[in-house]
């Protein structure tokens, strides 16, 4: 009896440890050692990209002959779209084909493309076209006065500013207008406006020598008087800091509440600048002065404080600029010569505009990461990267 006892308790025993192997509610405690020396996955949040600057200018990728100067240039931020205009003419580059080059315009002047690609609009002195990705006209705006900037929404909203009423206005996909802005001085000119890349505020430049801030949809919140009337104007990407270029080359830094950071006074005539993304930097570019000695040529790179971090004098004429949206990289249009430099002001490589594809830089854009550029010549449309 006492052997049948022994040989079921052994039995028993072997039944609870075999059901605790197979019990499928039964979770396996990792490894502290495996844990703690694991390799920790890559995460998403942040793009890195990698310019090579000497493939980048290489040589252009593709090439669109105007047989006149492209005045404009606009793409969208992946460079799947690109967009030139000529005063008759206007191509849009996609992926796939080449829109709108079956159109003849009267005077065309701004072209502009949203930030994904979606929409292109076309500014032709008096009036705009707004059109799809695929080239279908949507609708056409009369603004009945003279169109100075120009520019299209995601989601299809155009707004323009010009110089009679209205001198700002939005105007959605379907050619309703959405709001309109009307300064209290009604011979006011808007000569340039932006939007902040967060898209909740607009800062207008007026030749009344005054900036105005508004919100996304034309509400007035603020305006400030300078000591010329305003060439351009920049926002960074929070708002949190405002630039304006005054006729008299004057460069003022303003916070979103308006209140002055502090202006500086450029020993160059300067037409146009340009900021990163976060507001740090500032890039200006001089007027052309054929009569004045070489020292009008001077590209300026300013930080935030408005301390000067670099200046390059350039021997011959400058024709466009640009600064990459990151901060990282510098372009300048020198006579024939496009040059690329670092944000220390090192060059890093450049490219030479042979006769073929014209004997002048006219405009310039770029992707944010300066990956892909847009170039307007004399007589051609040329994208690199």
């Amino acid at each position: 009896m006492r052997k049948i006892l022994i040989i079921l308790w052994v039995l028993l025993a072997i039944s609870i440890v075999i059901s605790g192997c197979v019990d499928p509610y039964d979770v396996a405690t990792p490894d502290a050692t495996a844990t703690s020396t694991s390799t920790p996955q890559a995460t998403a949040t942040q793009k890195v990209t990698n310019v090579d600057p000497v493939k980048l200018l290489s040589a252009p990728s593709w090439t669109w002959s105007s047989r006149i100067r492209i005045k404009e240039v606009d793409m969208s931020d992946d460079g799947e779209y690109i967009a030139g205009v000529s005063t008759q003419k206007v191509i849009v580059k996609t992926p796939t084909k080449n829109l709108l080059t079956n159109l003849v315009w009267n005077n065309a002047n701004y072209v502009s493309v949203s930030s994904d690609g979606s929409y292109i609009v076309v500014a032709d002195k008096y009036y705009y076209n707004l059109y799809d990705q695929q080239g279908g006209e949507l609708h056409s705006y009369n603004v009945h006065g003279p169109i100075n900037d120009i520019e299209v929404l995601d989601n299809g909203v155009v707004i323009q500013g010009g110089e009679l009423k209205p001198q700002l206005n939005a105007v959605d996909s379907y050619g309703l207008e959405v709001w309109s802005y009307k300064p209290s001085i009604p011979t006011t000119k808007i000569t340039d406006f932006v939007i902040s890349d967060d898209g909740e505020n607009i800062l207008i430049g007026t030749r009344d020598q005054k900036i105005y801030y508004l919100t996304d949809y034309g509400e007035y919140i603020w305006f400030k008087s300078v000591s010329g009337d305003v060439l351009d104007v920049e926002i960074s990407k929070d708002s949190n800091t405002i630039y304006a270029l005054t006729e008299n080359d004057k460069l003022y830094s303003f916070d979103r509440y308006g209140n002055k950071n502090w202006e500086k006074t450029l020993d160059v005539n300067t037409v146009e600048i340009d900021i990163s993304q976060d507001g740090k930097y500032i890039l200006t570019k001089p007027m052309k002065e054929d009569l004045m000695s070489s020292f009008k040529y001077k590209v300026y790179l300013i930080d935030d404080t408005g301390y000067i971090k670099w200046m390059k004098q350039m021997t011959y004429e400058v024709s466009v600029t640009g600064l990459s949206k990151d901060g990282q990289y510098v372009f300048i249009g020198e006579g024939r010569n496009l040059r690329m430099y670092n944000i220390d002001g090192d060059e890093l490589s450049s490219y030479y505009l042979d006769g073929q594809f014209g004997t002048k830089f006219v405009s310039f854009d770029m992707t944010p990461d300066a990956n892909k550029l847009a170039v307007g010549t004399t007589n051609s449309l040329l994208v690199f990267g």
